[in-house]
């Protein structure tokens, strides 16, 4: 009983440990109600939403993004000392969630605005540098009864005090970056379709003489993006910001199937304009509508973001026991509208790696994965004669296997991951599409899980 009693008082202090400028408090429930007692600092700054909140409130948390702590300290005015910014829900209350703003002045913390919102759940917490002063804006997205419409809010701090301002915006996701290159943030509000409104997208930024949001542009979305996989931002081509939005489309054939497409946004300064690019399955030179759960990255580290088209590589009839792998073309967007291709990669998902495709394979060669054996094996192809000479065949190895050196012998260690050890093998050949040791370790990278 002793002990029992020690592990959950060990628990409850570690529930209310800081982390740094990113998150506060961390909470291991949903809603915890009269949190455990903190001491220095933190103790005040329980004090003060104890004051404030009243007896038995309910502390609620960002559901997404970045910031998922109900209490979450960050530096706003870069004074270099944090703020502290706390979620909570007063007894008897349903739908009135408070977003507290709390400073240290003078080695106490003090209130700075106690902020009232109409919604029962915070969808997430973001900060940006809206006006270029170096002070962080605080943005509350709200959760509604629709999950494909959140309600953003933006609270200001003045002097010792905050406030909010009005806004009538709704999103889907937000991205918060400098898409104008003006040497401040935006925000990038994304909208799903839904049946009172098609899919959109809006640049939003703060104008601090009237204190009020406005609207940089705007630009019409796919509609039959149900759900976004990812949203990246970065260079889309050479000296162009943009976002990279990677969604997914449902198969209208079958419902347990969905496909991915990838659309492009960013702020054309010369006309002024929000420009968005989509690349379907209609558009023959633009094969990003995709079955394969690939999404788009700077895959050769050059800075810019290149967008996967994938196929699926050819087998002979007959090859029943085997499954063809997936070849990535990563095609690099041009303002023409034209696509280059940087790279290409055989990949595997259920393995999670890429092998960089060497020049002089051009497309002379295919590849299948044996799921029995775990083994990816690598030919020549040709049209004509179909798969020939083995040049490559990789396995993946369990550890206490690899270890056991009867069953890995012959192979040479690639890479290690927390399920397998990777080897590779080649065959005696004269081919001049052989590969060495050296360049096989080169072009074999595992994959950070997308």
């Amino acid at each position: 009983m002793k002990k029992r009693i020690l592990l959950l008082l060990l628990a409850a202090m570690l529930v209310f440990t800081l982390s740094g400028c990113r998150t506060g408090f961390s909470m291991n429930a949903s809603e915890l109600m009269r949190p455990p007692k903190a001491t220095g600092g933190n103790a005040q700054i329980q004090e003060l939403i104890d004051k404030h909140a009243g007896d038995n409130y309910t502390l609620k948390y960002p559901q997404n993004g970045t910031y998922r702590t109900a209490i979450t300290t960050v530096d706003l005015d870069g004074d270099l000392k944090d703020e502290a910014i706390a979620f909570y829900l007063p007894a008897g209350e349903t739908q009135t969630i408070h977003l507290l703003i709390m400073k240290e002045i003078n080695s106490q913390w003090v209130v700075l605005g106690d902020h009232l919102s109409t919604s029962t759940m915070v969808d997430r917490l973001l900060f940006a540098d809206l006006d270029g002063d170096s002070v962080k804006e605080i943005i509350v997205g709200y959760g509604s009864y629709n999950s494909l419409i959140n309600t953003m809010s933006l609270y200001l701090l003045d002097g010792n005090r905050s406030v909010e301002l009005a806004s009538s915006y709704t999103y889907t996701d937000i991205k918060i970056a400098d898409f104008t290159d003006g040497g401040k943030d935006e925000i990038m509000l994304l909208s799903l379709y839904t049946t009172e409104k098609s899919a959109s997208a809006a640049l939003v930024t703060l104008n601090r003489t009237r204190n009020n949001l406005y609207t940089i542009a705007e630009s019409p979305m796919d509609d039959s993006v149900v759900s976004y996989a990812q949203l990246l931002t970065g260079d889309i081509f050479e000296g162009q910001f943009g976002l990279v939005v990677d969604g997914l489309v449902p198969d209208s054939k079958n419902a347990n199937n969905s496909y991915y497409k990838t659309q492009i946004l960013f702020y054309d300064d010369s006309t002024q304009a929000l420009k968005s690019v989509a690349f379907t399955k209609d558009e023959p030179t633009n094969q990003a509508y995709r079955s394969y759960a690939f999404l788009s990255e700077d895959i050769d580290s050059d800075g810019v973001i290149e967008i996967p088209n994938t196929f699926r590589l050819p087998l002979a009839e007959g090859m029943v026991d085997v499954s063809p792998a997936p070849v990535i073309y990563w095609c690099e967007y041009g303002f023409g509208g034209d696509m280059t291709v940087k790279e290409k990669t055989i990949a595997s998902i259920s393995y999670n790696f890429y092998f960089f495709v060497p020049e002089k394979w051009n497309d002379s060669f295919t590849a299948y994965a044996n799921y029995s054996t775990n083994e990816v094996t690598i030919c020549q192809w040709d049209e004509k004669r179909g798969v020939g000479q083995e040049l490559l065949t990789l396995k993946m190895f369990e550890p206490s296997v690899w270890n056991d050196g009867a069953s890995s012998k012959g192979y040479t260690q690639l890479a290690v991951s927390d399920s397998y050890v990777y080897g590779f093998k080649i065959p005696q050949s004269n081919s001049p599409l052989m590969l060495t040791n050296e360049e096989i370790a080169e072009a074999f990278v595992l994959r950070d899980k997308q």
